[in-house]
């Protein structure tokens, strides 16, 4: 009998694992809005603290300046020590620092506190990645990193009908505050719901633990790893391809966060209470596709990622290339292209890696390898996001002053794709798709994926 067979199809939110799920989105939807208004709010606090195009970027890349070390460092963190432990660390950290904003009024306490931020926040990403590779395997990993991706995407849809409203009428500052609050209850689910093994969460199933063991195909996942396996994984050449594409992958839309509220707001004197509204419209497709790209991922394309993963930064470069063509259109329209199709990379791209990381690998490596990804991405990101007030120019009429902030983002999209193709293709299984067929004889398995050549 097979696999598919011999197991019912498992619905993402059932049992303690749905609730564990459930956990991780809250999580990290309240830990992106934090970051999202940041960048979202840059026309009140540059105002108010009377910054420059220059130390606009320059505050935000601070930012990324803590973030991308951290990012490797949580990651092996997370293989070594605990998955957990990390995230409680992420969530009390960024609320108490996105606390602080109350307290920040020169350019240099910005500039600290945003890069103190991005320290904490660099303990959300692989951790949170390390848990549902081991909480779902196979194809229902596709699937939950998915939903995963859209939970942080959603902070970006929602955060302009919070923050902008807050700080229009009342401050930026009791924005970041009232923001902060929303950590306390997050905070609680992860203590309560989560574990890093399925055996250890108060109150699951024999039977649900039974079945998760099952959807890994009989490799035993560990709690912990050692040095060495970890460095073993980082040696395959696969690994190095594909780390190196995350590196360009979905980094331009980091140029997103500061200038596309500049150019709304500042350049084309769009009402902020206007953006308000508008931007949850045009940034709710990004987060809607990635609630389908798991099903997506298993179903077309023989359930092989590698597709996705080139398909990822072909719209990022699409879409900001069409933000320079359409400079002089409705204002609309330019934002729906450079903040809703090109952001498709991110549930395209970070909603499929994963499947990735655990194919070409294995689930408990997944931590280091997503660490080592992300930080190589935000690195590219700091400078490009530290460069790019640079790129503006004045001389130019309204929103065209951005243009070569968008080019730039373009190529470096573009970039990603190369060494995406150098990758070896890695096939999610279908064990737990609701309608898939029975997985063939794979002539090699790998943590519950089938990896073949190009």
């Amino acid at each position: 009998m097979s696999l598919t067979a011999a197991m019912p199809p498992m619905r993402l939110f059932a049992g303690r694992r749905g609730l564990m799920l459930v956990s991780i989105l809250l999580l990290n939807f309240v830990v992106w809005l934090d970051s999202a208004k940041f960048s979202l709010l840059n026309p009140f606090w540059s105002a108010d603290l009377h910054l420059t195009p220059a130390q606009i970027s320059g505050a935000t890349a601070s930012y990324l300046l803590g973030y991308f070390p951290l990012l490797l460092l949580a990651g092996i963190m997370a293989d070594r020590i605990g998955a957990k432990l990390m995230l409680v660390i992420c969530i009390v950290g960024v609320t108490v620092l996105s606390a602080t904003m109350a307290f920040v009024h020169t350019y240099e306490e910005m500039w600290w506190r945003n890069f103190f931020f991005g320290i904490f926040f660099g303990f959300l990403w692989a951790p949170s990645q390390r848990l549902l590779a081991v909480w779902f395997p196979g194809a229902l990993n596709a699937r939950a990193t998915s939903v995963w991706m859209s939970s942080c995407l959603v902070a970006g849809v929602i955060a302009p009908a919070i923050a902008l409203p807050l700080a229009n009428h009342l401050s930026w500052r009791d924005a970041f505050l009232i923001v902060a609050a929303l950590g306390i209850p997050a905070l609680i689910m992860l203590v309560l719901f989560t574990s890093n093994k399925p055996e250890k969460l108060r109150g699951i199933s024999a039977e649900e633990i039974a079945l998760i063991q099952q959807e890994h195909r009989g490799a035993t996942v560990r709690e912990k790893l050692t040095f060495r396996e970890l460095l073993t994984a980082l040696k395959n050449r696969s690994v190095l391809t594909m780390i190196i594409a995350t590196a360009f992958a979905t980094t331009p839309t980091w140029l997103s966060g500061p200038w596309l509220p500049y150019g709304l707001i500042t350049l084309e004197k769009v009402n902020p209470d206007t953006v308000a509204w508008v931007s949850p419209l045009i940034a709710a497709v990004p987060v809607l596709f990635g609630l389908v790209n798991g099903t997506l991922v298993a179903r077309f394309f023989g359930g092989r990622t590698r597709p996705w993963l080139v398909l990822g930064p072909a719209c990022g470069a699409i879409g900001f290339a069409l933000g320079v063509v359409l400079h002089d259109s409705s204002w609309v329209l330019w934002g729906f292209f450079i903040g809703a199709f090109a952001f498709l990379c991110d549930p395209m791209f970070w909603g499929t890696v994963n499947s990735y990381w655990s194919g070409i690998a294995r689930p408990e490596v997944t931590g280091t390898l997503n660490g080592a990804s992300a930080a190589m991405q935000v690195a590219v990101g700091w400078i490009l996001t530290d460069q790019s007030g640079k790129w503006i120019n004045s001389a130019a009429e309204g929103r065209a002053q951005l243009d070569t902030v968008w080019i730039v983002g373009a190529v470096v999209f573009a970039l990603a794709i190369i060494p995406v193709l150098l990758s070896r293709e890695v096939r999610v299984h279908q064990a737990v798709a609701a309608e898939a067929a029975p997985a063939t004889e794979p002539s090699r398995t790998t943590g519950g994926a089938v990896e073949t050549r190009p």
